[in-house]
């Protein structure tokens, strides 16, 4: 690719795999979306310890939202072919397709995970 073309997701990624990183967003998202629900009933289900552990302090309902919100926005940008998507939201180095067909919500790279 020459230095004159913008990067863009098409750039990035093809067709095939931008549609397994939209099933996979759409998955989580639904996951979630049942999570919170459960959540609201008043259960507390084991998957719920996952995503509670790096955010002491905050109610489950909060949690689960903020995972979900995370979801919808990748999704949005996914949906908008913005070069964003898959990109650290620290120091945009792009997370790559690999990481990325694990975890698509993903928005950091290895070194900037654990912050």
């Amino acid at each position: 690719m020459g230095d004159d073309q913008p990067m863009t997701l098409q750039n990035r990624f093809d067709a095939a795999t931008l549609a397994n990183l939209r099933r996979g967003l759409m998955g989580r998202g639904r996951a979630l979306a049942e999570l919170l629900a459960q959540v609201m009933a008043g259960d507390r289900p084991v998957e719920l310890a996952a995503l509670l552990a790096p955010k002491p302090g905050m109610r489950p309902e909060e949690v689960v939202r903020l995972a979900l919100d995370q979801v919808e926005s990748r999704r949005k940008w996914l949906d908008a072919g913005d070069d964003r998507f898959g990109r650290c939201d620290v120091c945009d180095t792009d997370l790559g397709s690999t990481a990325l067909t694990e975890m698509p919500w993903a928005d950091r790279c290895v070194a900037h995970a654990a912050r």
